[in-house]
């Protein structure tokens, strides 16, 4: 079962997931585009296929601390989980970015880049949430 956070509304975590998650991930893609162009040096086609794994394994990790910090749902951890969740996560936050995509090339200007970011922290912090459902832990029985 889940467990909300009783201290604030469910639209406010729903922003504090996607905010964090955006934020936590612009500092880890940093770090991953070192790692990613030394991969790509050192073993072409796979580092670049280590490489996108990583990501993924990046993706599944923020997501899932994300998942217990803001709203209490303990998700599974282990590599294979954390892989696919990652992978999972990746295309949804893709696929749902098109249309922020499309304005921002439409319409190159920063105060609708502001908007369409704070926008887009509901939006990527509802659907991070759905996919971190699906890996949400059974609880133990202790009876």
């Amino acid at each position: 079962m889940e467990e909300e956070a009783p201290h604030r509304p469910l639209i406010l975590n729903y922003f504090a997931h996607g905010i964090l998650f955006s934020v936590i991930t612009v500092f880890m893609t940093i770090v991953w585009a070192f790692v990613f162009a030394f991969l790509l040096i050192v073993g072409a086609v796979i580092g670049l296929i280590i490489g996108i794994i990583i990501l993924f394994f990046i993706y599944g990790g923020i997501n899932t601390f994300l998942m217990n910090e803001v709203w209490g749902i303990l998700t599974k951890d282990d590599w294979k989980s954390l892989l696919v969740h990652g992978f999972i996560l990746f295309i949804a936050l893709l696929l749902v970015s098109i249309p922020a995509i499309i304005i921002d090339v439409l319409v190159p200007n920063l105060a609708v880049a502001i908007i369409v970011f704070v926008a887009y922290c509901f939006v990527d912090g509802y659907v991070a949430r759905n996919v971190g459902d699906g890996w949400e832990e059974e609880a133990l029985d202790t009876a």
